[in-house]
């Protein structure tokens, strides 16, 4: 769970500068797509391999988005559009799953989510997932935080803005898709949301708010985690309840 929360914290950072909110809100509903059907493809034609196709529909469905909106399309209506289909089709692929292949899938794992029950192959994935997202981060994010400052500017400066557009594409459907049976559904919003909103709230520099999300994360997630086992709590709901909690305290010592 803390690797899925490291990642969510870095990634929510991108998101923050970017001002992407608008897509990340909506992506747990495109994970929840990709993943009945990654469950349903390799089951018929790949088994063993639903991680992988998972995020692979995921991606494809998540750059269906960005061209939409790379043509002009105004992000509101287009994610308004792909979010409508998304939902209504996961909702017809998970009851065909339920219905007709028997398979141990339980949906709800995947909307509430839980880091004791996944298996070696959630976490090899979290994990590379992390990696992958910690090294985007550390590579590209100037321009990520340029671009989300003044992304005319960055293009007249010579810089192609498609490549980091691609990347924080990229970014939220792996760890969206990736991360549903830890993070949940419901969750997943709270993790990519949250962390900057605290981080912004503590920090002005660029530097400190990263410090900050990534390490209200770590600390919501273990304690989440903790209180969870000791209380017999969701794992990934505690968390977001204390990274909720993190916030209301940090605005009413800034007040007093």
């Amino acid at each position: 769970m803390v690797s899925a929360t490291l990642s969510f914290s870095i990634l929510s950072i991108i998101v923050a500068y970017r001002r992407l909110f608008y897509l990340a809100a909506e992506m747990p509903h495109v994970s929840f797509l990709a993943v009945t059907i990654g469950i349903l493809v390799s089951y018929y034609i790949a088994r063993g391999m639903e991680i992988p196709i998972s995020i692979a529909i995921g991606l494809a469905l998540v750059y269906v988005v960005g061209y939409m909106i790379h043509k002009r399309i105004e992000p509101s209506i287009a994610t308004s559009i792909f979010v409508g289909s998304a939902t209504s089709l996961s909702v017809i692929a998970a009851y065909f799953v339920l219905t007709r292949i028997p398979v141990a899938y339980s949906i709800t794992s995947l909307i509430i989510g839980d880091p004791l029950l996944v298996g070696f192959s959630d976490i090899l994935a979290c994990i590379i997932i992390l990696i992958i997202t910690l090294t985007a981060f550390v590579l590209t994010y100037h321009e990520q935080a340029s671009i989300g400052l003044d992304e005319v500017a960055v293009r007249i400066a010579g810089v192609d803005t498609r490549i980091y557009n691609f990347i924080a594409y990229t970014l939220l459907g792996l760890n969206t898709v990736g991360m549903l049976k830890i993070a949940g559904y419901i969750m997943e919003h709270v993790f990519i949301l949250m962390p900057p909103a605290i981080a912004f709230a503590l920090s002005k520099s660029y530097k400190g708010a990263v410090y900050s999300a990534v390490l209200s994360g770590i600390f919501s997630s273990l304690l989440g985690l903790h209180l969870s086992i000791v209380f017999n709590l969701a794992p990934s709901g505690t968390a977001g309840l204390i990274m909720l909690l993190l916030y209301v305290g940090i605005l009413v010592v800034r007040k007093v």
